[in-house]
């Protein structure tokens, strides 16, 4: 299997679960928090990190 059968599959797969969920992120994502609440598996919850929004130059925020 080659990587663009992998991402052909991967995209098949998102736009079943976006169209079961009639393309409703909201829906979507609270179907996945209650899936991996039930799930008997460990979930990591990681900090948020800080992004690093601009960097200073010279003086300069670019």
């Amino acid at each position: 299997m080659d990587h663009d059968d992998i991402i052909k599959e991967v995209r098949t797969i998102r736009e079943q679960l976006a169209a079961l969920h009639d393309y409703n992120v909201r829906t979507l994502f609270f179907e996945a928090k209650k899936r991996q609440q039930s799930s008997k598996r460990k979930v990591v919850k990681l900090a948020p990190r800080l992004l690093k929004m601009a960097e200073k130059s010279g003086g300069h925020t670019i």
